[in-house]
């Protein structure tokens, strides 16, 4: 492994990310390896970094999101400058800022592997410099329609309030998505053939739905209002709902809001099929990949639908198409990649 990338992306977390200096103090909070999400790897190499920079940093193991912390752990977190969480539980409560005075960062790179490739070192303040872009290119457009292959078609308007949608209080490392869209403004169909998936938000089981044919979901105003395809298929599709929208109080035709991918870094990975839940949760921030937050009215709700090699038009002008970001089609984010080099070539080919 490339011990030079593996310092360069190292820095790239702790400085350029976390904005760490000299003498803060840092907490890396680390997931059990056991359970099969991070290796230890990856939160040992960035203590030892995070040493050598001069940063007191410290390890704290914790289980699986569902084991709740005691009081004393989110104390213990305000003391720190920083915490980094090298584990599912940093993604919990990633749109609320109650209870927390310290910075936090979600890693959703999970070993030293992943941390030297380009999803780790891609600089940080760049990878920032293309969201914001693409985030005005959606805000000061009037109209959006979303595609796909299976027969996806939305169309909304864009407006003052839709684009006012929360953000993560979190710092996310590496920078994944673009803003979150209101789904409010939007009317259509999406159509769906692989997984209903948790968002990471909360805790529940079974916490994924497979759908073994095509289900076509027709939303307006935020809300889904008909469920078609195969009798067995919308029949567990409601059901799911029904019993994620019961455990949590919230409404289970909700469609709160949207957004693509936007990491040429972020790979496919082999957990499809024996681990719905970790597919969708890895590869949300792949360009290829634009999914739903439904199943309560908040940021992020409790279910995800994920939808492959998307199309998505601003004001008629593809911005992904088939999955791709077409950034040398906008004058805002094609001047980004001529003026960097490194952006350009990784944003090729993504």
């Amino acid at each position: 492994m490339n011990n030079k990338k593996l310092l360069k992306a190292a820095r790239n977390l702790l400085l350029d990310c976390a904005g760490l200096r000299r003498s803060d103090s840092l907490l890396i909070v680390r997931e059990n390896e056991k359970l099969g999400w991070y290796k230890n790897d990856i939160s040992d190499f960035i203590l030892r970094s995070a040493n050598d920079i001069g940063i007191d940093a410290f390890l704290h193991e914790v289980g699986p999101p569902e084991i709740s912390q005691d009081e004393n752990f989110y104390k213990k977190m305000n003391q720190y400058s920083c915490v980094i969480f090298f584990a599912r539980l940093g993604d919990q409560n990633r749109f609320e800022n109650n209870g927390f005075s310290t910075k936090r960062v979600m890693s959703y790179v999970r070993d030293c592997e992943s941390l030297a490739s380009t999803f780790g070192t891609l600089d940080y303040n760049l990878n920032i410099l293309i969201k914001d872009a693409i985030d005005r290119l959606i805000e000061t457009s009037n109209k959006i329609e979303i595609n796909c292959p299976l027969g996806t078609n939305l169309i909304g308007k864009i407006s003052k309030d839709n684009c006012e949608t929360k953000e993560v209080s979190v710092l996310r490392f590496p920078v994944l998505v673009s803003k979150p869209i209101g789904a409010k403004p939007f009317a259509g169909k999406v159509v769906l053939n692989n997984y209903l998936t948790s968002t990471g938000s909360r805790v529940y089981t079974p916490n994924f739905l497979r759908i073994d044919n095509e289900v076509t979901i027709t939303i307006d105003n935020g809300s889904i209002t008909d469920v078609q395809g195969i009798p067995e298929d919308v029949k567990n599709f409601r059901k799911h709902y029904d019993y994620v929208s019961k455990e949590f109080g919230i409404d289970m035709n909700s469609v709160h809001s949207w957004h693509p991918g936007i990491h040429p870094g972020t790979s496919d990975n082999k957990f499809y099929k024996y681990d719905p839940d970790k597919w969708s949760n890895t590869v949300f921030g792949k360009p290829k990949y634009l999914h739903f937050h439904t199943c309560g009215n908040y940021a992020p709700g409790e279910i995800c639908w994920m939808i492959p090699n998307h199309t998505v038009l601003i004001d008629d002008k593809p911005l992904w198409k088939y999955g791709k970001l077409m950034l040398n089609d906008f004058e805002q984010t094609k001047g980004l990649l001529e003026k960097n080099e490194l952006l350009k070539k990784v944003f090729s080919g993504n």
